[in-house]
Formats: C-alpha cells, structure tokens, sequence
C-alpha cells in the first residue's frame, strides 16, 4: 500500500473539481448511478469529458490520469511489475450528497463481499488507486480473511493498493460535494489485447 500526498498543483484541481461538478450537474446518465451512494461508473472516461478515449479534450483529465499511471507503475516496479502490462481497467467517481435513511439501513461490507466473489472477477491482478478530490471521504478496507481496515485520506493524496487482495469501499461522513477519483488498473499477464492503453509516461 502506497499514499502520496500533494499529488496536484492547485490549478489542475481546481479544473478537476470544474470537471467532476458539471458532471454532477447535467451529464450524469441514469446507468451510471447507483442510488445509495449516487456514484458514476465511468469506465474510459466516458462522460467525465466530452471525448471517450484518452487524450481527453479536457487537460485536466490527460494530466490526471497520466500521473496516476506514473505513480502506479512505480508502485508495480516494486514487484518486478513490466510497465507495458499496467493497463487502466476502468475509472469513476464517487460522491455524497447526503446520509440518507437509505443509506444508514445499507450496509457497506455487502458491497466487499460481492467483490470478493470469483464469479465476477475478471482473471487478473488488480490494483486500485484512489484520489481524494475534495472533503473527507475515507476507505473502507477488507481482505480475504474479513479483516478490515480504515485508511484516511488527506484532500489531494493518491493511495494505492492491490485490488486484488484488498476489496474497498468509500466511508461517506455527512457532508455535501465530497468526491474520490477511483481508478482501477490490472497487470496484464498473462497478455490479452487490452482495449485501452495509455503512454507510460
């Protein structure tokens, strides 16, 4: 497990947080939500720019998801990870409007045991980074065992884990307009055509 604090100029923040605001507001698609934490899936960018595929019309969004590759691929290096094998799986938003009594019944560690289900698994070594935009969200983490741990995120930090061996969730406090940035990525090995592919640098 590796957090970098720090990760963005306050520039490139404030347009990430442009960004992810105007999606809240008039591009979220009905598909894209889930009605308890009223997040997006928003695999390859989809939506979060108004192009689909990387480079994005939106500068912010090149600059976000190339440094989060850098500091992924540094995290794979240190198990003798090739760099060309880290390939972005999928990237989306979460954010809370509110603790609703909806979302107080529900309970979160569901979500980790139906992540932990080799049924719905894609055959590969998975690593999840999450970027804390804005507020205080924290994550909520579990491994195979059951155990769980709570990491907490400082606003701008990236942290990074094996999604694989650890299945997460984000822990929502009561407040409006917070948002994490989670990205997921698997080491393509053994090799399948990918889909999507960004520079390694």
């Amino acid at each position: 497990m590796k957090i970098i604090d720090n990760l963005f100029e306050s520039n490139i923040i404030n347009e990430l947080k442009t960004s992810a605001d105007e999606h809240f507001k008039s591009r979220l698609l009905f598909n894209d939500q889930i009605s308890i934490t009223e997040s997006i899936i928003d695999c390859h960018g989809l939506y979060l720019s108004n192009s689909k595929y990387f480079p994005y019309s939106q500068r912010c969004w090149n600059i976000f998801c190339l440094k989060v590759k850098e500091h992924v691929v540094d995290f794979c290096a240190e198990y003798d990870v090739d760099p060309f094998n880290v390939i972005p799986f999928s990237c989306w938003s979460e954010r809370s409007n509110s603790l609703s009594s909806e979302y107080e019944d529900h309970n979160v560690m569901d979500d980790l045991e139906y992540a932990f289900d080799p049924d719905h698994q894609v055959k590969k070594t998975f690593i999840r980074s999450v970027y804390k935009l804005s507020g205080s969200l924290g994550v909520l983490m579990q491994d195979s065992s059951l155990k769980r741990r709570e990491v907490e995120l400082k606003e701008n930090s990236l942290f990074i884990f094996n999604g694989t061996d650890y299945k997460s969730t984000n822990i929502y406090p009561p407040k409006i307009g917070e948002c994490n940035l989670i990205f997921d990525w698997y080491v393509n090995d053994p090799f399948d055509v990918p889909d999507w592919i960004l520079p390694i640098t």
